[in-house]
């Protein structure tokens, strides 16, 4: 058995994915892992593909962390200097999260708030790096402040004694796919292409 390395963004499922390339592709399988930093991965060569968030120029952090943190999005350009190929999925929704019992928890889960209800209130991140969510979150739930990062991301952390909602009126972020040009053959383009909703019977 052979294994196409992936490394996924916090907050990403991918599960469904993996299991439709391990029924599809004979001989391989994924081996999955999450990752603060999953470009890093992909440009050291120990991943083979990575699931990227793309967060753009309305948030703090971009697609790495560190030196990468510059980087807001994988275009043209980031594609040619860093040799990679980049495929986008789809869009996340923004939310926001706060201390369990504040007046937004009177929401309904599938209700959203708004901008104009975090005026008054002191925002201590508005960005998607994992760490900085995770550190920022401690404090929300010792019921100060709140936090505004990608949906998915506040899901995927969930942290006790925080709630969270959808947030309307912020440009979303977005999830995609990164990897190396010279890792590029058949078996990753499957997967590629199942990530992409391709159906077993359809072609490239």
């Amino acid at each position: 058995m052979r294994y196409l390395k992936v490394v996924f963004a916090a907050g990403v499922v991918p599960g469904k994915w993996f299991s439709r390339f391990d029924e599809r592709v004979d001989g391989w399988q994924v081996g999955g892992a999450r990752s603060d930093d999953p470009l890093r991965h992909v440009l050291s060569g120990a991943a083979d593909i990575a699931i990227v968030r793309f967060p753009g120029p309305d948030w703090d952090g971009g697609v790495g962390t560190g030196e990468l943190s510059d980087i807001r999005d994988i275009g043209e350009r980031e594609m040619l200097t860093l040799d990679l190929h980049r495929v986008r999925l789809y869009d996340e929704t923004p939310g926001v999260a706060f201390p369990v019992d504040h007046a937004l928890d009177a929401l309904g889960e599938n209700e959203a708030a708004t901008e104009s209800e975090l005026v008054d209130e002191m925002v201590l991140y508005r960005g998607v790096d994992p760490v900085s969510v995770r550190e920022n979150l401690e404090v929300v739930a010792a019921n100060v402040g709140c936090v505004v990062a990608p949906r998915p991301l506040l899901r995927g952390i969930n942290r006790k004694g925080v709630a969270h909602r959808d947030l309307s009126g912020v440009p979303g972020t977005a999830v995609g796919l990164v990897w190396r040009r010279d890792r590029d053959d058949e078996v990753l383009q499957q997967f590629v292409g199942i990530c992409r909703g391709r159906r077993p019977s359809s072609s490239r």
